[in-house]
């Protein structure tokens, strides 16, 4: 079995899975691989076998690696998309973070979680991806959304209106503080705390949600994932910022933006006994009402 391993950087809190990773590839005749960004810490930390293998952010592990393991928090996890990519290679996400809602395996129950998926007990939730077009002339680079694309006002300027087009088809021009183009994985983070609806991760869905709109009227709306959706933004101001997860950018008065479902989904690996529905009780205090106790 080939486990890659993705973190941000190194922390010595990482010790104690790694040293899993190590001792379970060694047992089961497999290999490892490391980002090269813990490259210099992990050699210094760890005696690590002869096969293990090094990688770069850039480079490809499509029929590399069986199963990516991300250490960190959420965002870490979020990160594995423009790592991933379209390799189709599962992650199992341990969470360092705080609220652990994507990235929900602790860490206590990571070596129990490693031999489940190598007996095969476990399941893949597959994870609608986003991207938009001429990406790479936008950011540098081509990149993808797992949680949401949002265009918004620069800070302190005022509101912006965004004209949306749904297959060509005009749809409203948003007079507020900027749009959120959701997935089902992403109907938990932005989108929710700007009033959009929560997705269950198997829905064919995107999520249109206005970010503080002015007019009362305005609500979130829920499209089918085969549409795509155009956003132009205008305003006083000559730049408006785009963010596809963590990743932000500048764009002009007028540029057009386009976005579609990716052809490829991220696979998250999940326990036989995980929940979504656990998960929202668990991590969001879904329904909790302290009359029901």
């Amino acid at each position: 079995m080939r486990i890659c391993v993705f973190s941000r950087a190194y922390s010595s809190s990482y010790r104690d899975e790694i040293q899993t990773i190590l001792e379970f590839v060694e047992k089961h005749n497999g290999k490892v691989l490391f980002c090269s960004n813990i490259q210099k810490e992990v050699k210094s930390a760890f005696n690590l076998p002869c096969n293990t293998e090094f990688y770069e952010l850039n480079e490809s592990i499509e029929n590399r690696a069986d199963l990516v393991v991300s250490l960190g928090g959420d965002g870490t996890l979020l990160e594995t998309v423009n790592f991933i990519k379209d390799s189709q290679v599962p992650v199992l996400g341990v969470n360092f973070g705080r609220l652990g809602f994507l990235s929900n395996t602790p860490k206590e129950e990571f070596r129990f979680a490693l031999e489940a998926f190598h007996q095969g007990n476990f399941s893949l939730s597959k994870r609608t991806v986003l991207e938009i077009d001429d990406c790479a002339t936008i950011f540098g680079s081509q990149l993808y959304a797992l949680n949401d694309i949002a265009l918004h006002k620069n800070d302190g300027s005022s509101m912006i209106t965004v004209q949306t087009y749904i297959n060509d088809d005009f749809m409203n021009s948003y007079w507020s503080d900027g749009i959120i183009i959701s997935t089902p994985t992403g109907s938990t983070a932005y989108s929710l705390s700007c009033g959009g609806p929560i997705l269950v991760p198997g829905a064919n869905n995107l999520i249109l949600t206005p970010i503080a709109p002015h007019n009362l009227s305005v609500r979130p709306v829920v499209i089918s994932d085969d549409k795509v959706v155009t956003l132009i933004p205008d305003g006083r101001s000559d730049n408006f910022v785009l963010s596809l997860d963590s990743n932000q950018t500048k764009i002009q008065k007028g540029q057009k933006i386009t976005i579609r479902k990716a052809n490829f989904t991220i696979n998250f690996v999940r326990q036989a006994d995980d929940s979504f529905f656990k998960v929202l009780r668990e991590k969001l205090m879904w329904g909790e009402d302290k009359r029901n106790l």
